[in-house]
């Protein structure tokens, strides 16, 4: 047991070592949750940066559209920057689980999605990204995140 407890704090710090950063961020989002128009809410994502063009991460979001319907999401994302000029540009998968809280009771829903955005950086490893997503069950989404970057390899 002492070995497999050594084996695996090597692993993470091994793995830690590879990665090139990590980020958290929180943001808002006007979301099409609900059948009976928008829904307003915010959330929080945090991830690995792989190396300059990919990462992975968990973000959940909680929506509602103030009337009957709320959405808690929760789901795994994978993003990676694409090759242009300018390191902004992104496309997100995103894939998990939904539960919407309607007339006292929960429904349970599979989460799957793209999503699009721009990370812009500012003084020093802050970032804002506005991003629109699309899938199911939230339709579409258009959103702002803001959050800080933590360089691992400084």
């Amino acid at each position: 047991m002492k070995y497999l407890f050594l084996a695996g704090f090597f692993f993470i710090v091994g793995s830690l070592y590879a990665l090139s950063g990590a980020f958290a961020g929180l943001g808002v989002e006007v979301n099409a949750n609900t059948r009976e128009g928008a829904a307003f809410g915010g959330g929080l994502s945090a991830g690995l940066d792989i190396n300059s063009q990919f990462s992975f991460g968990l973000k959940t979001n909680f929506s509602s559209n103030f009337d009957a319907i709320s959405t808690l999401d929760i789901a795994g994302l994978f993003r990676y920057y694409l090759p242009f000029q300018f390191t902004g540009l992104f496309v997100q998968a995103e894939l998990g689980t939904a539960v919407f809280f309607e007339d006292g009771k929960s429904y349970p829903a599979l989460l799957g999605g793209t999503a699009f955005g721009w990370r812009y950086n500012f003084l020093g490893n802050w970032y804002v990204e506005p991003c629109v997503r699309g899938g199911y069950p939230f339709i579409w989404g258009v959103g702002l995140i803001t959050g800080y970057h933590f360089d691992l390899k400084k």
